[in-house]
């Protein structure tokens, strides 16, 4: 689903060039506040980056209502505290829509607190994130990239050890009803 009509008929026209089978998708104008789908009607429910241009309440609502006992929600969205990305979003303001607010750590215990689901959050992009984009810049061809393979092994163990997660670029939600 999506609420631009736009975004539809270009998810219609690649899949039909890419020959999948009609019969087995269908893409849809819809408000993800107003799911217009039975209850208990999904086994999957999965979103990129469209979570934090709702009411993260009533859309979560919504995709609890429609999502079948057992049934799984991956959601990939992007994190308000990395401080790059906080002087990046003031730099350029024309870059984003006026309902865009990324998810904060509040945010993410407010998701396993208003419904009864199983969750967890993975994270990604404190250190690798801007190792990446210097590193496009200062050594665009080479594919053996050994600031970022270290930036990845940092980044893991920060991880592991709870370190500056609300400084991640990224976390993946991921609930069970």
């Amino acid at each position: 689903i999506d609420v631009s009509e736009r975004f539809i008929n270009t998810a219609n026209e690649n899949f039909r060039r890419q020959n999948f089978d009609s019969n087995r998708y269908k893409f849809l104008k819809m408000d993800a506040h107003d799911l217009k789908f039975d209850n208990e009607s999904f086994d999957f429910v999965v979103g990129d980056g469209i979570l934090h241009h709702l009411d993260t309440k009533l859309a979560l609502s919504e995709i609890y209502r429609v999502l079948r006992p057992g049934g799984k929600v991956i959601l990939f969205e992007p994190l308000a505290g990395h401080p790059l990305l906080k002087l990046f979003r003031r730099l350029t303001p024309e870059a984003r829509t006026v309902d865009e607010a990324p998810l904060t750590a509040n945010d993410l215990r407010s998701f396993s607190q208003q419904n009864p689901w199983l969750d967890e959050h993975v994270f990604c992009g404190v250190i690798e994130a801007p190792v990446a984009m210097l590193t496009s810049v200062i050594m665009p061809s080479r594919s053996e990239n050994i600031l970022l393979t270290l930036a990845d092994k940092l980044e893991i163990w920060l991880i592991k050890k709870k370190i500056l997660l609300s400084w991640n670029q990224y976390v993946l939600l991921h609930f069970v009803k």
